[in-house]
Order: C-alpha cells, then sequence, then structure tokens
C-alpha cells in the first residue's frame, strides 16, 4: 500500500493555489495585471528557494498571508512612485479606483476596526505615517521621540493589523 501514496509536489500546490492567489490578489490591489506579478514573485521565490518544504502548518494559510505581504508591498510602492509623479492638473490627489465597492467599503469597515484596536498613540505615529505621508524623522520631531522608536511603533502596527486582518482577507475568497 506504501507505493500508492503519492507525495504532494510543486506543481500540484502551483496548479491548486495559483488561481486562487491571483483572484485574492486582484482583490486586494484591484487591478489583475498586479496581482499576476505579485503572485508569479512569490511562487517564483518559493520554488527557487526551496521553501514548501520548510512551511509550519497549512500551505493555503502560508500562501495567503505571503500573498497578503506581497500586496502591501505592491500598494507601499505604488503610492512612493505615485508622490514622485506630477501631480495631476487640478492638484487632486491621484487615486486609483477599486473595482468592487461593496468589497471596498467592507474592507474599509474591518481596516477601520483594526486601526482602533491599536494602542492610542500607535495608532497616532501609524496615521500620521500612512494618512499624511510623513517619514519617520519627521514623526519623530513632531513627537519628540527617536525615528528607531517610530520604526518600531509602525512595525508593530502593521504586524497587529496583519493579524486582525488576516482572518478577514484570506476568507474573502472561500
Amino acid at each position: 500500500m506504501e507505493g500508492n501514496i503519492k507525495a504532494i509536489t510543486f506543481d500540484d500546490i502551483f496548479n491548486l493555489y495559483y488561481p486562487r492567489c491571483i483572484l485574492f490578489a486582484t482583490k486586494i490591489l484591484g487591478n489583475t495585471w498586479d496581482a499576476e506579478e505579485a503572485v508569479q514573485e512569490l511562487f517564483i521565490n518559493l520554488w527557487s528557494k526551496g521553501k514548501l518544504t520548510s512551511i509550519d502548518g497549512s500551505v493555503k494559510s502560508y500562501l495567503f498571508k505571503a500573498v497578503f505581504n506581497i500586496c502591501v508591498d505592491v500598494q507601499r510602492k505604488n503610492k512612493v512612485k505615485q508622490r514622485d509623479e506630477v501631480d495631476s492638473p487640478d492638484g487632486n490627489e491621484i487615486t486609483v479606483p477599486f473595482n468592487n465597492p461593496i468589497l471596498e467599503e467592507e474592507l474599509e469597515t474591518h481596516i477601520s476596526n483594526a486601526l482602533s484596536q491599536l494602542p492610542e498613540k500607535r495608532r497616532q505615529i501609524f496615521l500620521m505615517s500612512r494618512d499624511e505621508g510623513l517619514s519617520y524623522k519627521e514623526i519623530a520631531q513632531r513627537l519628540s521621540v527617536s525615528e528607531k522608536t517610530i520604526e518600531t511603533q509602525i512595525s508593530r502596527s502593521l504586524k497587529q493589523l496583519r493579524k486582525s486582518l488576516s482572518e478577514y482577507l484570506p476568507n474573502v475568497l472561500f
């Protein structure tokens, strides 16, 4: 009987999860182009580094958390890119439309709830960084603390937000 047990290969995991990961990333990023690029990057890294053999726990959970993290990085890079581009002619901030208004509203509610769970000072620092677009140095100067403190607080905020939102985001697909 032992000869009949088939080992799960990288191809099996790719074939099963790649389309789901693309759909998930598309819902986060709002476009298929960035989603495909992000998911391809993930699977290339997994394959080239042989990481699938070292995953503790659910492969599905690992993949969706990894996709979420990559999407956050893509959004951060896109935000920086937008800052570097010339302002729009009317001086308004350039926004990228979200493809699903119902999902956007639901996601914003979950994000607001997750933000409200942050300690007050940490939430203030996080919002100064994300909403006001201030650098760590600028925030540190305004609050009379070190840049390292700001970096630590932002890192802790992101970790807590990922944890709070991780239950919601993977369930978008299932």
